[in-house]
């Protein structure tokens, strides 16, 4: 055994292993507990509702069976939570404060009523309504994030796959404050979003973390050897000593190896060849690549409040790949079993690009304590209506998966339709306790709640 490692290693009166030099091979954050990953959330959102009669073909709370459309999440219905008979209650607002169906419905992340503008109500002339009078959930999350995480570096991400245009029709984000008008512009173009969001992230930082990791661990095994030669030569009372310190040593170590795990994933990433992101036919191209900015963006720590859109309200995107040549919105207006088999398609389509793109990215991030992005991000999924031939807004769809398992008692069917409390905007407060605030009991205006949580969920 080298001097250099006997004066570390020996004191005067028998084996003293100094433990603070052991620990400090160490990264401070691996002297302390391991750190927990943050909490997000992320909405996503379908456009025109669908087909309220066929979303289960059985229902019960734990033996439910999803239908055609809904089947794409049948890998993830354990750590999913499916809330039928949610009610969105438009009709309660005054006339001229109330937008129609799609348009008020929209705005449902940001339940308050609708203010004085321009837009034909329903599209039609006569009355004109405008934008809600307040903020939306992902915007409030946001700033509370950010109030208590100041180095998270983005409030919020809005983003929204196909046109450019921005209106009453397909404006889901508002900036606030209660009482005013504040559409904010969802970003259209994954492309610029990329480069504007990962333009401070360092590609090398991650390497860097984890080089250091290592030439800890070979620090550690050298005092692990030189322990191993020590332990023979030594008294029966020393070695007694020398033991309780051996197993400190490796504790440290399966710290180190705990800490490797917890490397934040944070990088850049290849988004491909850039190309028309308005091209209706590249909607899918689009999506996938906003699902890897926002699984990044978490793993990063950029933001933690992410509002995913798959178009606007009234889309009429015609799906091509469906053989379809009538646009979505225009299909979702006709009540014929023709209409209502597209209609289905069309939504299958859509939940299973989901799947396919951001549970799949959420899921390949791998984050401390054995967990994934997917794991610490609460997704709730919405429309702005129930079902597009009606305008209904009573027999809403909420669906919420990732990790809602950790809020929620997931693997379950509950219907809303016959309790006092379903209302749309008090279901979001669950949002904020989901990240830690279980101290808000309400959102929106007071005309779109009950007064208190929908029941049976938690």
């Amino acid at each position: 055994m080298s001097a250099f490692s006997r004066r570390r290693l020996l004191g005067a009166g028998g084996v003293t292993v100094a433990l603070p030099f052991l620990e400090s091979l160490l990264p401070r954050a691996a002297r302390a507990q391991a750190s927990t990953p943050p909490r997000r959330v992320i909405w996503v959102f379908t456009a025109n509702g669908d087909q309220e009669s066929r979303r289960f073909s059985t229902k019960s709370e734990t033996g439910f069976v999803l239908d055609e459309f809904l089947a794409p999440y049948q890998a993830q219905r354990a750590d999913m939570l499916f809330v039928e008979g949610v009610d969105k209650y438009h009709y309660r607002l005054p006339a001229g404060q109330r937008a129609d169906g799609h348009q008020q419905g929209g705005s449902a992340l940001a339940p308050w009523k609708s203010g004085s503008g321009s837009f034909p109500i329903g599209g039609q002339t006569g009355q004109t309504i405008g934008y809600v009078m307040g903020p939306s959930i992902d915007r409030v999350i946001g700033e509370r994030v950010q109030a208590e995480n100041p180095n998270v570096r983005f409030t919020h991400f809005n983003f929204r796959v196909g046109d450019r245009s921005n209106n009453i029709w397909n404006q889901h984000s508002h900036r606030g404050p209660v009482g005013t008008q504040n559409p904010i512009p969802p970003e259209t173009d994954p492309f610029a979003a990329y480069t504007r969001i990962f333009s401070s992230v360092d590609p090398a930082a991650r390497e860097a973390a984890l080089r250091r990791l290592r030439m800890r661990q070979s620090a550690l095994d050298v005092v692990k050897a030189e322990l191993a030669e020590l332990g023979p030569k030594l008294s029966a009372d020393d070695k007694r000593r020398l033991d309780q310190h051996t197993e400190s040593v490796r504790e440290i170590e399966r710290s180190l190896s705990g800490m490797a795990a917890q490397v934040p994933q944070c990088t850049t990433f290849a988004t491909g060849t850039t190309f028309d992101v308005y091209l209706h036919d590249r909607w899918w191209d689009v999506g996938r690549v906003f699902a890897k900015i926002s699984a990044m963006a978490f793993a990063c720590d950029l933001t933690r409040s992410i509002n995913y859109n798959w178009s606007g309200n009234t889309s009429d995107r015609v799906y091509r790949e469906l053989s379809f040549t009538d646009g979505h919105h225009t299909i979702s207006h006709d009540s014929s079993a023709t209409a209502f088999t597209r209609i289905r398609q069309i939504i299958r389509l859509l939940h299973q690009r989901t799947v396919d793109g951001l549970y799949t990215e959420l899921k390949a991030i791998p984050e401390g304590n054995g967990t994934t992005v997917y794991d610490n991000t609460l997704v709730m999924h919405w429309s702005e209506l129930a079902q597009g031939d009606t305008h209904g807004n009573s027999n809403n769809l909420v669906m919420f998966g990732g990790g809602a398992k950790r809020l929620f008692r997931t693997g379950r069917y509950v219907s809303l339709a016959s309790q006092q409390r379903k209302s749309f905007s008090d279901l979001l407060v669950y949002c904020f306790h989901y990240m830690g605030w279980p101290e808000v009991t309400s959102f929106g205006d007071p005309l779109l709640s009950q007064g208190g949580l929908p029941p049976g969920l938690v």
